[in-house]
């Protein structure tokens, strides 16, 4: 049964990219075509690009705070003093 469901679905794949195929026989791209394309979506270009690039700076500009404490206990196990810093890398 499973040999049967995998020959039915390989064969529906190939007839469905056959079909994508002949469906571009008559097709016909000029140089205009492109012209006009982005003329028309420039404005979607632009702003895709300026994403990414917002994207990528927000990404690098983060940096790794590490954050040291230091405990000071007298011989008893009494804390005298704690001391936090903050460093930025």
């Amino acid at each position: 049964m499973k040999k049967y469901f995998f020959a039915g679905l390989f064969f529906l794949a190939l007839l469905a990219t056959n079909l994508a195929v002949f469906a571009q026989d008559n097709l016909s791209q000029t140089n205009n075509d492109i012209k006009n394309w982005f003329s028309q979506n420039w404005q979607w270009v632009i702003g895709g690009a300026l994403v990414l690039l917002l994207i990528i700076v927000a990404l690098s500009s983060r940096r790794a705070n590490r954050k040291t404490t230091t405990v000071v206990k007298d011989d008893l196990g009494n804390v005298k003093s704690v001391t936090s810093t903050e460093i930025r890398e």
